[in-house]
This record gives C-alpha cells, structure tokens and sequence, in this order.
C-alpha cells in the first residue's frame, strides 16, 4: 500500500536545518554560550542562578535539580505541566515536564488523544490519520542519564528545560508550536544520589585517569539503580520501579521521537547507530536516524565540535532505552557525549574536556533533535501511524502469525511474562476454550522445525502478532532474532582471520556489542509455540490488576481446600511454590520434599512436591498454610490418608526426605560482579522473599557465627578473585564448613573456583580444545546457509571455545537428581555467555548437560565450532563434601532479573542441597 507521506529527502532535510537551526548559516566556527538563544523571559530564573554555580562546577544532587525545575516552572506556568510517573525503590517521586506552547498545553488532553488514535490504525482510517497529522504536535521525549553516575545529562536537562521554558527565540517558538517536548530529568535517581553525595565529598577536580574520583567503591557505584541493575537493559525484565515508570510514560504519552542521553565516549555520539539492528524495526523507520543525525552533524559542526556515528552503539537488544521506544514506533536513539562523570577529564590524547563542555554537547543535541522532529512533524506522525499499521498488516501475511503459551511448566513465570506484555501494552488473551490450531511449531524443537497440528487447552495465553505493538511483541516472544545478512559475513570473515593468527597475534573484535538472544519463552521456562493461523480463539482479554502484586494477581489463586488429618501436599511446579516453602520453614514448621512421584489420597504428584505432615507440626499449621497458601497463590491439596496408590511413594515414606530452613549468605563486595549480586539481591528480596546477609568473603575465615547459616551462594566472581578474597584460612574454613552440611552455590564465572587446584573442592574444570582431533564439519548454525567461514576444524586455532555474546541452547535434565526436582520437562533453555564451557563432573553428578545434536535454540553460534565443543558438557554440576553439597552453575541463571526459567535450580540447591 502506498502512503501519502515519506520520510524527508536529504536536500529537503539540509534545507530544513540550515534554515531552523540556530536561525543562522553555518559559516564560521562560534563558541558556543548557554544563554544565546534568547531574548529570555525575565520573569523565569536562569538555572545558575537558582544553583549558586554554573554549569558543571559541581555535581547537582538530585532534590535540588527538582527544585530548580519547580522554580522554572511556577514562572512560566502557560508552558509546562508535570506528572509524576512512579517511585523510586529508596522513595524518591520521579516527574516528567510536558513543555509546549500555550495553545497546546491548554489542549493537551485532545493531543494526546489524537495520538493514542494514530497508535491504533485498527479504528483511526488512513485518511483520519492524515487529518490528525495536520493538526497535531509530535510528541518527542527526552530522558537523561539512566546511568547515575553519567551526570553530564542530569545537569544537561536543567539547561534545556529553561531554554524551552524561557527562550522568545523565535526558533524556540516554533519549535513549541510542532513539538509537545516529556523531559524526564533524571532518569535514575537513586543511582545519581548514590554518586553526587559521594562524588562531592571528596573531589578535587583532577583530570589524571587514575585519580580516584573517577572510581567509586563497589557499593556507591552509581551507574546502576537501587537494587544494582544496569536500567539501561531493563526493558525485558521491568524488573525495576524507575525503569516501569518510564516505560509507563512512554505508554502514556506515546512518543515519535525517543532519545536516551548518556555518557562517556572519547567524542559525541549520536544516531545513525551501529549494525545489527533489529529485524522487526522496519527500514523505512530506521530511515528517520539518518534524518534525526544529520540534523545534530549541523549543529554540531556550527561550533567545529567532533563526533562520530555508526559505531560502537547498535540498535538490536529490546532491552535498552533505545531499541525499546523503537519497537513502540518511536525514532528512539541512544546519545553518549564526551565529558563527565568527574568535573574533567583527559582525553586519549591528552586534551582534557570538562563536564560543562558534556552538558553543553547534550544541550546542543537535545534542542537540535527537538528542532529536526518539529520541522518534520506532519510526516514523522504519519509513519508513526504507518509503523503500527503495517505491524498489523505485516503479520497477516507472514508465516509467524501468533504465539501460544502453556503455562504449566511454570504459573508464576507465565503470570510474570504476561504482566511484562501488558505493561508494554501488548494484547494477551487467555482462552477459555480448546483452540485447535493447524500448524503449530513447538519452541523446544529448535528452528526449522516442520508445523503440527495441536490442541490448546483452557488457560492457554495468546499473543496474536496482528496487533498495533506486534513488532514489540514478535521482538520479545520470537524464537530466533534474526541478524542481517551483511553484518553476519563480518563476523565469520573476522573468525576465520583470527583463526589463521598466531597465539600473540591482535584478533579482530566482533562486533557483538550484547547478547543476541532473549526470547521470553525460553527465558521464563515455558512451553510455548508459534503458528501460522489467526484463527478465532474463545477467552478473555487480560488487564493488569489495578493494585497489587501483578503477577500474583495474574496467576491462578492459591489456597487449601480442606483441612488435612494425615499431611498437606503441594507441587514445586512454579516459583511460589518455592516461595511457601521458604516461608514455611521460616516461620519453623517441618517440611518435607518427595524424591519420587506421589500418591495420596487418590491423587498422584510428581517428585519435588512437598509435603507437610501434620503430626509433626503445631495446630497452627492448618491456619496459617491456608493463610499464606492464598496470600502466595498456591494450590495446597489436604491428605487424610497416609495409604498411598500402587505407583508412586506415600507421604510417610521414607523418600519423602527433610527440607531444611534456608539460612543464606550471599558473596558481596570487590571480587563479585555488582549487576549479579543485584540480579539474586532483587530475586531473593522481592520474588522468593528470603532473608539473606551480604558477606564479604575476606570476612568468612574469622567468621564466628559461620555455623549459624548453611547456604552461601557466590554470583558472578572469577575464580582468583574469589581464592584472594578468602585467602588460606577462608578457604579452609569454608571446606570444613560444607563438610558439616553447608551448600555452596557458585555461578557465572564463579562456577571454575571450586575446581581449583588450590581449593580442592571440586572436579569440575573448563574445557580445553587443545588436545581435539580435527573432526567432521557440523551443519552450519547461521540461518543463511550461505554464509559459512571457510574453517576445516571445530577447534583448529583455538585453545578455548570462542566466546559467545549471549546465546540459548536446549539443555538436557537428569530427572533423577535432587537439583532438577519440581522440573517435568527433560530439556531446559539455557543462556551460554562467554567461553568457559565445562568438562562433566569426575567425582559427582552433572544433572544438567548437553547432550544431542541441534542444540542451539536461539542466539549466535560459531558454525562448525560452538556446538561441536558443547557437545558432552554440563551446564549444572554438584558434588557431595561431606554431609554438605557445592552445586555448581556454568550461567547467570537470573540474568538480567527476566531469566527465571533455570532459576528452580537455586531454589532447589537452597532447600534440597543443606545436610541441616
């Protein structure tokens, strides 16, 4: 279908910037001033003023930029509304400024109106879309510094927030006329309060890279949010409040034009990004980058400032703040200036640029973009309009059509996925009757799988493509992320040249900037399939709960249906399960977990379901269970009768084993990875609610209440940061201590640190390809059959496995095994980051291997050598010391908050892997 308008050529954009910006030709070099684009209200006070300091001689805190833009806005009233969008983990209110001309401030509910009926072609016709377009403003957003401690754009908003507020340029003007501008200020506050506070206190105002005001401690570290998370790769999880209040804002207000203003790189950089971009966001979208960059280049070279382009930064991950509003329909660009985070810093050549210069850049950059997207509004809302349209338009004619999701295997993860759909205002049915579908493709199969007829049963969850957000939708649920054909080839060109290199030779860097593979499917442990059919499904549509937890909310409710003479029986087949039993031992009751299938009272179970005999608890048991069963949403089944069927254990038999009270220590400070840590502190705080202590490792040797607890988990730490931390005497204190029933559990890059020859706690080794044989060549893991480097050997050049950005692979289960109990599936997706793979455990147990051919599921793999050399190693080892166990896990199985499908393994090594 042909569409009225086109995104702007590049003599109609050249035109159109030197005419807007700055209202002046770009001739000589200027020097560049904050107060030069007046004349200005007198009446509005200048942010310096209001600060006692100009630009960039301090770091602002954050309640003091709040009042300074409370000051601005009560003096230019007829330009600015404010809305709070949320609150932060540690209290603070986070507030958007909605700035635009009066007239369209006075009518801003009719403008946000109208653009909520361009984001919804399914009732708003083509030629109503144009007739909106004419007389409607666009909507650009600007959100500063999600990363704390990258200030340049905190401070840089006050800047620009006055410019809008008080500026009669007549530029400025027009540029309020087309454009309605959501300033968020302060992406992060809790993360930018932890910097400033520590910042101030100490600086001195050195440019030297080694100075330590350039380092904060591990625990202040500003870059990330309350609970340690790099926001800036929230977009999938939504695991953190600031992160959805600002995608609650961005749904609110639906903008065309997202930028995302961080810090620091050697020079600017703005949009076009680097390759890959993501395959769901459409050329004709990603064409606004040129436009919006070539826009900032003019205003840039006025000033003979540098910057650069198509580099570094791409547009592929969901999960950033850029991709992310592009998904949504919006231009949505990532900005990284060139001063901060300290007050100066010095160059790769020595030049030295100052954080006023960095707030300047992002000043020039955000008034620049404003400018472009007002001088192009009618045509950037129409593509908005399109953008959605042929969303819907292109999923009725693709093979992938619709998404299925059975929430057995887990109903706190399916209820988690949906209240993450919902919240990006995604639309998600779940059925009511059976939906016989006629070519379905199970997820698990692997891609190129043949479509199959299948049956889904009530409960099921729908996800239809053909929606205004199905670009959004099919980037978040799609198996496989597809990666360009061009970008591809340099990759493999790369691996073959660094596979024909010497041992001290320079490789050539791949240009993975993260991982390539999400797919929330595999991450939350589900079943699910895709299909060619949109068939009309039976079900109700699904909103999230107005208060309230909403993933309790959304899963199934909980409780006990009647009073149990002999014991109560619940299965561990969802993280609340997990979470009662957490809560249960706490509070001192004994429970138990079956180690076989069960049978009670005409009912059968599968191992891993929990039971709690009555006789061996208070009264209260019966009261305060159906308390919390409904409270956690649980279904708690009572049993009368110990007598069990022919087929499975009874409650009272002696496979029904103890579970004991989890009494966790958590590896904390230098040596582990802050982001891990704040994965599992926010997973145990907020999800399984189990009290932990962080511990420095140094302290474990000299620890005199060690016996007090018999769970120590180490996140993400590499193995000689680790074994330095403890030093001897920890090290021996810990092996005696798992000896007398403690449970160490180690992950990530942590998991090499038991197998240490200097710590003896494990056999598990990383795998070595420097004895392989060459062998036969595998088929090719690149979708483009094509594309294929011109390799002769899995492993020839290459000691170690080559590391992988970030890839899922079907992983097989030992049903057997106490650490995979609760799991009724025989395989598991699993992350693989990096390129330490690991050899089978010698003296133990590998109930979580890889094992089969076509084990990739989704992601990037190296042809004829990933596979190959994950063929026969484990992703999950343990190994008995003493009555006490060391599970080890090769991934960071709660990566990024929105892994959870492998996190029943850490719940299980918590209850089952303790002797006391």
């Amino acid at each position: 279908m042909k569409y009225a308008s086109q995104p702007p050529t590049r003599a109609i954009l050249l035109c159109t910037v030197a005419a807007v910006l700055f209202n002046a030709p770009a001739t000589a070099q200027e020097r560049f001033g904050f107060f030069d684009r007046g004349p200005y209200r007198q009446a509005v006070p200048r942010p310096d003023d209001l600060l006692g300091y100009p630009a960039g001689e301090r770091q602002t805190q954050y309640s003091t930029q709040q009042a300074v833009l409370d000051s601005m806005m009560a003096a230019a009233g007829d330009r600015v509304r404010t809305e709070v969008i949320g609150v932060t983990e540690e209290g603070r209110t986070m507030r958007i400024l909605i700035v635009s001309s009066p007239e369209n401030i006075a009518r801003l509910d009719e403008i946000r109106s109208d653009v909520t009926r361009l984001a919804d072609p399914r009732s708003t016709s083509a030629a109503e879309a144009s007739r909106i377009a004419v007389r409607t403003p666009l909507v650009v957003m600007l959100s500063y510094s999600i990363h704390g401690n990258e200030p340049a754009g905190f401070e840089a908003a006050m800047w620009v927030a006055y410019q809008l507020l008080a500026s009669d340029e007549p530029v400025t003007l027009e540029m309020l006329r087309n454009a309605v501008v959501v300033l968020n200020p302060a992406a992060n506050p809790d993360g930018h309060e932890r910097f400033a506070v520590w910042y101030n206190s100490l600086f001195v105002g050195s440019d030297e890279p080694a100075a330590y005001e350039w380092d904060e401690p591990w625990g202040i570290w500003g870059r990330y949010g309350h609970y340690r998370f790099d926001m800036n790769r929230d977009m999938i999880a939504l695991a953190q409040a600031p992160t959805r209040a600002m995608l609650a804002g961005i749904v609110r207000w639906r903008p065309q034009v997202f930028v995302d203003l961080h810090s620091t790189t050697e020079q600017y950089f703005f949009a076009p990004p680097s390759r890959p971009i993501n395959q769901n966001i459409p050329d004709r979208t990603a064409r606004w980058l040129e436009t919006f960059g070539r826009g900032n280049a003019a205003a840039f070279d006025r000033y003979g400032w540098q910057y650069y382009t198509r580099e570094t930064f791409d547009l592929f991950y969901p999960g950033y703040f850029d991709a992310s509003p592009s998904l949504h329909g919006a231009t949505g660009m990532t900005y990284e200036t060139d001063g901060g985070k300290a007050l100066k810093r010095r160059r790769g050549d020595g030049t030295v640029i100052s954080l006023m210069e960095g707030i300047a850049h992002h000043y020039v950059a955000s008034l620049a973009t404003v400018e472009t997207a007002a001088a192009n509004r009618e045509e950037r809302l129409l593509d908005y309009y399109h953008f959605r349209r042929s969303a819907i338009e292109d999923a009725q004619s693709a093979t992938m059509k619709r998404v299925v999701i059975q929430p057995g295997f887990d109903q706190s993860n399916a209820a988690r996925l949906v209240a993450n759909l919902l919240r990006h205002d995604i639309e998600v049915t779940r059925i009511t009757e059976p939906y016989s579908a006629r070519a379905t493709h199970d997820y698990m199969a692997g891609p190129g799988a043949m479509g199959e007829r299948h049956v889904f049963q009530p409960g099921a969850l729908v996800i239809d493509l053909a929606q205004p957000q199905g670009r959004l939708a099919k980037a978040l649920l799609e198996p496989l992320a597809e990666l360009d054909t061009e970008f591809v080839q340099e990759q493999l060109d790369k691996f073959a040249r660094n596979e024909r290199r010497g041992d001290d030779a320079a490789s050539d860097r791949y240009g993975f900037y993260d991982v390539t593979a999400w797919s929330l499917p595999y991450a939350m442990g589900l079943s699910a399939f895709w299909t060619e059919d949109l068939d009309p499904v039976v079900g109700s549509r699904l909103t999230l709960p107005a208060t309230g937890d909403p993933v309790r909310g959304l899963a199934p409710a909980g409780g006990v249906s009647g009073r149990g003479r002999s014991a109560y029986v619940f299965r561990n087949d969802r993280l609340a399960s997990a979470e009662l039993a957490v809560a249960l031992t706490r509070e001192g009751f004994v429970i138990n977990v079956a180690t076989e299938p069960l049978s009670a009272d005409g009912r059968d179970y599968p191992r891993g379901a929990f039971v709690i005999r009555t006789t061996r608890n208070p009264d209260s048991l019966h009261d305060r269970l159906a308390a919390l069963a409904q409270e956690i949403g649980v279904t708690v089944d009572p049993v009368n009768s110990a007598f069990p069927e022919p087929g499975g254990v009874g409650v009272g038999s002696g496979r029904v084993r103890p579970v004991f009270a989890p009494r966790v220590l958590v590896a904390s400070g230098d040596a582990v990875s802050l982001t891990s840590y704040g994965a599992l502190w926010h997973f145990l705080e907020t999800e399984l609610r189990q009290p932990f202590v962080p511990v420095s490792l140094g302290s474990i040797g000299g620890m005199t209440t060690l016996s007090d607890y018999n769970v120590l988990i180490i996140p993400n730490a590499s193995s000689g940061a680790i074994r330095r931390e403890l030093g001897d005497g920890g090290i021996q204190r810990l092996r005696q201590w798992i000896r007398d029933g403690g449970v160490l559990i180690v992950y990530g890059s942590a998991v090499l640190f038991p197998g240490d020859e200097d710590v003896g706690l494990s056999s598990v080794k990383a795998l070595s390809l420097e004895d392989d044989e060459n062998g036969e060549s595998g088929d090719s893991l690149v979708s483009d059959p094509s594309l294929t480097p011109p390799l002769v050997s899995p492993t020839a050049g290459f000691e170690r496995p080559v590391r992988l950005p970030g890839s899922i692979f079907r992983a097989t289960l030992d049903q057997s095994h106490w650490l995979t109990l609760g799991y009724e599936q025989q395989s598991l997706a699993v992350m693989v980051q990096g390129g330490t793979f690991l050899e089978p455990s010698e003296s133990g147990d590998n109930p979580v291997a890889f094992v089969g051919d076509d084990l990739l599921l989704s992601g990037w793999a190296w042809p004829d050598h990933t596979e190959q050399a994950l063929q026969g190693t484990v992703w999950a080892a343990t190994e008995r010391q003493g009555r006490g166990n060391v599970v080890m896990i090769s991934g960071d199985l709660l990566f990024r908050g929105f892994w959870r499908g492998p996190a029943k393994l850490l719940t299980n090594a918590m209850l089952f892997g303790t002797g006391r």
